[in-house]
């Protein structure tokens, strides 16, 4: 009697290791999803950082198209009150009249630059949008790929510890019936 009992003692002595060792199996795996969702928590970062580059990017290049179109403004007024001046200098009824297509002219000129602008500073608009939405889309379908494969390694552990706890149940019941046969 003494010796079965020494021996129900010792198996569940090595059924705590098993458990035991198991658990130290489980905390592994936790650690290597953890690990594994360290890099796409960097490239969500990368993926951030691109798309606000390519934001500024578009920005600088909507102001230069409007430094431009503001320059070539400046440029066609100033060869329109060129000609106006020439004009009024060969005759007052002349003058008067290519002053006021002068004045037409440049309307038209600075209405046309003025659309354009307007057409160009919307365009890049909605392509850095776009490009901002792309990235978001793509950060937000990362994450959920990590948190998947979190959740997969969690149950996967979680079966196996239930598998181990099963057996050592499994093992203590029969050491107890074992005990009870032969000590009764």
């Amino acid at each position: 009697m003494i010796h079965l009992k020494i021996n129900y003692e010792a198996s569940l002595a090595i059924l705590e290791r098993e458990v035991e060792g198991e658990l130290l199996s489980i905390v592994a795996v936790a650690a290597a999803a953890a690990v594994a969702a360290a890099p796409v928590a960097v490239a969500e970062s990368v993926a951030v950082a691109l798309a606000l580059a390519l934001a500024l990017a578009v920005a600088v290049e909507v102001e230069v198209a409007v430094s431009v179109a503001v320059s070539v403004a400046v440029a066609a007024a100033t060869a329109e009150a060129a000609a106006a001046a020439v004009a009024v200098a060969l005759s007052e009824a002349t003058a008067a009249a290519a002053v006021a297509a002068a004045v037409a002219v440049a309307v038209a000129v600075a209405v046309a630059v003025a659309v354009a602008v307007a057409v160009a500073v919307a365009v890049a608009v909605a392509v850095a949008v776009a490009v901002a939405a792309a990235a978001l889309a793509a950060a937000v379908a990362a994450a959920v790929a990590a948190a998947a494969a979190v959740a997969v390694a969690a149950a996967a552990a979680a079966v196996a510890v239930a598998v181990r706890v099963a057996e050592a149940v499994a093992v203590a019941a029969f050491c107890f019936f074992v005990l009870e046969v032969f000590v009764v």
